[in-house]
């Protein structure tokens, strides 16, 4: 019995996954995400108690992947941004989902995200809160992770004014934006001589 349940919390959970990612919290329906699932709606409530708190736990593995998937290797921003560009590209459900908790439950899934930030930060800090650029490190992540978002944040048109043809980008095209974000990044990481 409890690995059935098992089976259907996970088969909810991905059902859910992919409506939040297409529909947002606001737009999504339970009666999908039982019928995606195989799950009964009476089994959805039982395991998650309300879409709110579903849509809560699908935050939380969302983030809870990424940062096992992209550690956040202080020393290595550069790095780091290379990796998440890749990772967004694998998962763009993932990143559907964090833009859904941008605009619509901001706090949700906060609490977990922002531990792991703090340790980061802590370690890219001297006493007075700058990484060795000079930059606040707080504002020098934001800044990287920005960099990292904003090619898949671009409108079409840009996009298609950089050689972008029909929003779908070539593989050279791919290559070509991840080196210069990797750049990017380690230019404005890189410690004030």
């Amino acid at each position: 019995m409890a690995r059935d349940s098992a089976a259907t919390r996970a088969r909810i959970l991905d059902a859910a996954i992919d409506e939040f990612s297409e529909h947002g919290l606001a737009g999504a329906r339970i009666d999908r995400i039982a019928a995606a699932s195989g799950a009964n709606k009476r089994s959805i409530y039982v395991y998650y108690e309300s879409k709110e708190l579903l849509f809560r736990a699908v935050m939380q593995r969302a983030i809870a992947e990424t940062v096992e998937a992209v550690p956040l290797t202080v020393d290595d921003l550069p790095g780091y941004a290379g990796r998440l560009f890749d990772h967004i590209l694998a998962h763009p459900k993932a990143f559907r989902l964090e833009l859904w908790l941008k605009l619509e439950r901001p706090a949700v899934g906060a609490d977990e995200a922002a531990a792991a930030y703090a340790e980061k930060l802590a370690t890219m800090t001297d006493a007075g809160g700058t990484a060795a650029n000079g930059i606040a490190a707080a504002d020098l992540l934001m800044l990287v992770i920005g960099l990292t978002r904003g090619w898949f944040l671009a409108s079409d048109a840009l996009l298609a004014a950089a050689g972008d043809d029909d929003g779908e980008a070539s593989p050279e095209r791919v290559a070509a934006h991840r080196a210069a974000l990797v750049e990017a990044a380690r230019r404005i990481s890189a410690p004030l001589v």
